[in-house]
């Protein structure tokens, strides 16, 4: 009779685990304060993970000390179950404070043994083949003459000389290959030049595998126990099967334990994982010149027809598609006159629905598209069959790899557009945008995550947590849970805050004389505010929704108190930030002015930042498309886009914004909102009762 394996779940001697992993960590860990909002994270956290099919959803906000919490819980019901634990992280901050020192921290005072990996994408390391082929190598064995078919501008001296050094670098041992700890900064298009897809990629029988830092990376995440990522390289893998040899990237989702922290983060990575955009002009060009790739292609696997082509029918298929994308290039010119004034111009589908007299020119080159998708694919697969030490044909197949992204953009993108919407959910948002060198770039995407993450987390992966310090915004899951796709059974939790916020912070909304959309007047009543009200000469940080108002206040600012501010954008951000901290360190008075990315993850304890200033409330863009079309959607059943959308989106940013202030227990200071809205309008009072429980100044 086969033998039925124990259902799992938290039974006594995994809690006994996770209690004297706990203990530990509170015995060795020098400081180390016993926190109830932490105690109930782990709590939370054990149950989710302990059972199949378990979502844990924790709101955590700074200071509870989310990572300990989840790998006290994680780590024991992982190694116990012989499963995969699995973090991602929305940040490469967090990801490198996980693998450097949270997770060490972590093992070495509990005393429990696991190994540890990073998992990043393969554009984030070097390709030695494409290296050695930039610098000269293999230059003799080309296959075709125009190596440049897939490129749109040549590689520059300077980049090439880099390649070059980088090459050294990596041969003589010096570098390990990863692009994010280059000697140098990287270029964009060197990056392209010197990493590989995994359609370009010949793995195991590259004849560069053995000192490949990608297939060593991913030998290293196979064989750990305890994995990092980032949410988009997760998503990805667990939406293509991402696999090299038949085996999963990171792991099979039936095989992993899931902690998405800086959870806030997921549902706007799987939009984008589901959205599409296609430059018409730009993929003409590169389209038209795939007929000397075609070529090369069936000279190298030496066969009359890849798939069903003959090689001049596939040369015919390449041509045809490029010239179907100037046709239509020209349709929409015709159909759409932007104006003149609009710093970006953009044109939406209203609902998510194109005109009907576009749709034959869709369905066209939806049709061909696919046509030429399935030969690159053929081609790719027949070139990847060559022996190992062909040189030449590895830089073919590389080059096809290229072809079949590209290709694989355009079948996206038409596909997006040709696809009927599902009665009774959101459609699709579809656009196009005008660049600046006059191209028009056709967009589409999905307008809400909640059937990306179904599909992919709730339903395939064994367990899941989602933690963030903010999730909700008043601590009221509803939005979080539409948008996401939460299971029913998801148990979710707001836990307070470990500090004393009333006595620690003040929350002050004055009375201001100009509204934010009043384009002149509201920078000007900022700068005023500021050169009278703020304290120079202690740490600030002042946050912005847009680059123009930011430098506009900054301009307007009077030469003494400018010279203290530090401008987002005028200079790399670290180095803004390690000023910061060296002025205020000193004594000093510094002032950080700052966009949405510095209203996140920035950790500017004590004198580093007594005061934040937000200058508005930080609604999301209405003009946004998949905003817009969302908020039709949500009209059209009667329903209210703005608290649905706007207020919850506003609420969950300003709780961010606000959480850069108080990040000890010794921390002091105020949030001051510049934004009279919250004092005239009817969500006003809905958004300062939700933020964090600071001592109200209101009016």
């Amino acid at each position: 009779m086969e033998k039925v394996a124990p259902r799992r779940g938290l039974d006594e001697a995994l809690k006994a685990a996770i209690r004297e992993a706990y203990a530990r960590l509170q015995a060795n860990t020098p400081g180390f304060s016993t926190r109830r909002s932490q105690s109930q994270m782990i709590g939370v956290a054990s149950r989710a993970l302990a059972r199949p099919g378990g979502v844990g959803v924790i709101e955590a906000p700074t200071g509870v000390g989310k990572s300990l919490g989840y790998l006290t819980a994680a780590v024991p019901i992982a190694l116990a179950h012989k499963k995969k634990l699995v973090i991602s992280t929305g940040t490469v901050a967090l990801q490198s404070q996980l693998v450097e020192r949270d997770i060490p921290a972590f093992l070495k005072a509990t005393g429990i043994e696991a190994t540890v990996a990073l998992a990043k994408g393969r554009t984030r390391y070097l390709c030695t083949r494409n290296a050695a082929d930039l610098h000269g190598e293999t230059r003799q064995d080309s296959m075709f003459e125009d190596e440049q078919v897939l490129y749109e501008r040549p590689l520059s001296a300077a980049d090439a000389d880099l390649a070059r050094r980088l090459a050294k670098a990596f041969a003589d041992g010096a570098w390990n290959g990863d692009l994010d700890l280059a000697p140098e900064p990287v270029s964009p298009p060197l990056r392209m030049r010197i990493t590989t897809p995994a359609s370009g990629c010949a793995g195991r029988r590259c004849s560069h595998a053995m000192q490949c830092p990608v297939l060593k990376a991913r030998n290293e995440v196979r064989e750990a126990q305890v994995v990092v990522t980032n949410h988009a390289l997760l998503l990805s893998a667990l939406s293509l099967g991402d696999a090299d040899n038949g085996q999963p990237l990171i792991a099979a989702p039936a095989d992993m334990l899931l902690v998405l922290d800086e959870g806030h983060h997921v549902g706007g990575v799987a939009i984008d994982q589901g959205a599409a955009n296609l430059p018409l002009e730009e993929m003409a060009r590169r389209t038209g010149r795939l007929q000397i790739l075609i070529a090369a292609a069936y000279r190298a696997v030496d066969k009359d027809r890849i798939g069903t082509l003959l090689p001049n029918e596939a040369i015919e298929l390449a041509a045809q598609v490029a010239k179907l994308l100037k046709a239509f290039h020209a349709e929409v010119v015709r159909a759409w006159t932007p104006d003149p004034g609009e710093r970006d111009p953009q044109w939406r589908a209203p609902n998510g629905r194109l005109p009907e007299d576009w749709r034959p020119a869709i369905e066209e080159l939806g049709e061909q598209t696919r046509a030429l998708y399935n030969w690159v694919h053929a081609a790719q697969g027949l070139v990847a069959k060559g022996k190992p030490e062909d040189s030449a044909r590895e830089r073919l197949q590389r080059s096809v790899g290229m072809a079949l992204e590209m290709v694989e953009q355009q079948h996206a993108l038409w596909s997006g557009w040709r696809r009927e919407d599902s009665e009774g959910q959101p459609p699709m948002a579809r656009w196009i945008t005008l660049t600046r060198d006059g191209d028009l770039v056709c967009h589409c995407s999905p307008v809400s995550a909640a059937q990306v993450l179904r599909k992919l987390l709730w339903q395939q992966v064994d367990a899941v947590v989602m933690t963030s310090a903010t999730l909700t915004g008043g601590g009221d899951f509803q939005s979080l849970a539409i948008d996401a796709g939460l299971p029913d059974d998801a148990e979710m939790v707001s836990l307070p805050s470990p500090f004393d916020l009333p006595n620690q912070a003040e929350l002050v909304v004055p009375k201001f004389p100009a509204t934010p959309d009043d384009r002149e007047g509201h920078p000007k009543e900022v700068a005023r505010w500021l050169v009278k009200e703020l304290d120079w000469g202690r740490g600030s940080i002042v946050l912005f929704t847009s680059r123009w108002k930011m430098e506009k206040v900054a301009d307007l600012l009077p030469l003494a108190q400018r010279n203290r501010v530090l401008v987002q954008g005028e200079g790399n951000k670290s180095q803004l930030i390690a000023e910061h901290l060296r002025r205020t360190g000193a004594g000093e008075g510094s002032v950080l002015f700052g966009l949405n990315s510095f209203g996140e993850g920035l950790d500017l304890p004590g004198e580093a930042c007594t005061t934040v200033v937000i200058t508005q409330v930080p609604f999301a863009v209405p003009t946004d498309p998949q905003t817009a079309t969302l908020g039709e959607w949500l009209e059209s059943r009667g329903q209210n886009p703005f608290n649905l959308i706007a207020v919850p989106h506003a609420l969950r940013t300003l709780t961010q914004f606000a959480g850069r202030l108080i990040r000890t227990s010794s921390d002091r200071g105020r949030v001051v909102i510049l934004d009279s809205r919250l004092l005239t309008r009817r969500y006003g009072r809905r958004i300062i009762d939700a933020l964090p429980p600071f001592k109200r100044v209101i009016g």
